[in-house]
């Protein structure tokens, strides 16, 4: 991060420490951040940048190509994660080092897909929370970016895994909250990565709701989230939400033809987007349903 020019500008411009922190932090943030290269929360770097008439990315335009380089491949670790390719997240993590992450937002970025690996893979829970509380009591401490509910909904999902519903409950709530905030809002167009999180965040409240067996409410989000993908011409999830409505079928008592079809257009999807974890659960289920019919 081009720190010099961010201090040039404010000489430049006739701002004391004093007076461009005044309403926006302490002078000590700003002069550790100016002094010893402590980079601020991402809301307090930006009201800095703006009050100087810049932005985030002009102090990091000296390394556009090595940032664009972690930035496509934090990108290609979140959609890995969405398509359930956990080995490759977890290598092409290990490419990223957070000492060349300079950006607030991308460290969000990092300790978000970070956390959600641990928790999907159902690794150690405190790495996993520890992560999200980065993001929540450091980087987004006042919850101005969309990485806070993302970060609620891996804490979400970590607690419901261990079965304490109390805490999910906590955190999914947030979650739902949030996502009511965005229902009337046109994702057609939107920034890709941008739906890709909102539909991420549908997608685990369905499950949470099938958990609970909100079976309805699942299938309502799931209806949405589904014409969101279609809206913006995108599979990743798809395999998840098929294969998600075949489950609440099941526990709703369909036919075994609406579950086939069902089971039958995850395993489309799936292997169109190379999601073996779904692929094995659709086998195993078509399985079962056969034995169940030849029992009849």
């Amino acid at each position: 991060m081009d720190i010099k020019r961010f201090v040039h500008q404010r000489k430049k411009l006739g701002y004391s420490q004093v007076a461009l922190s005044k309403g926006i932090c302490t002078q000590s943030t700003l002069s550790k951040f100016e002094n010893n290269g402590q980079i601020p929360s991402l809301s307090i770097l930006e009201q800095l940048c703006d009050r100087l008439g810049l932005t985030i990315d002009d102090l990091n335009k000296n390394n556009t190509s090595s940032i664009r380089y972690i930035r496509n491949l934090l990108d290609e670790i979140e959609l890995a994660l969405m398509i359930e390719q956990f080995p490759q997240a977890v290598s092409k993590l290990k490419k990223v080092q957070l000492a060349d992450l300079k950006s607030p937002q991308d460290k969000m970025q990092y300790y978000y897909v970070k956390g959600m690996i641990y928790t999907l893979t159902n690794n150690n829970a405190s790495t996993s929370l520890f992560n999200f509380t980065k993001i929540l009591d450091e980087l987004d401490e006042q919850h101005r970016t969309i990485y806070s509910p993302l970060a609620y909904l891996g804490s979400g999902i970590l607690y419901a895994r261990q079965n304490s519903m109390e805490h999910a409950d906590f955190f999914f709530s947030k979650v739902i909250s949030y996502l009511r905030s965005k229902a009337d809002e046109d994702l057609a167009g939107a920034e890709r990565n941008y739906y890709l999180r909102i539909v991420t965040m549908m997608y685990y409240a369905a499950e949470y709701h099938a958990l609970n067996k909100r079976l309805a409410v699942s299938n309502r989000v799931l209806e949405t989230t589904t014409k969101i993908c279609a809206g913006n011409h995108v599979t990743y999830f798809l395999p998840r939400i098929k294969l998600l409505e075949a489950n609440n079928a099941i526990e709703l008592g369909e036919s075994s033809d609406k579950i086939r079809r069902l089971l039958t257009e995850a395993e489309v999807f799936a292997r169109f987007n190379s999601n073996n974890v779904v692929e094995v659960q659709v086998a195993a289920l078509l399985n079962n349903l056969d034995k169940t019919i030849s029992n009849k």
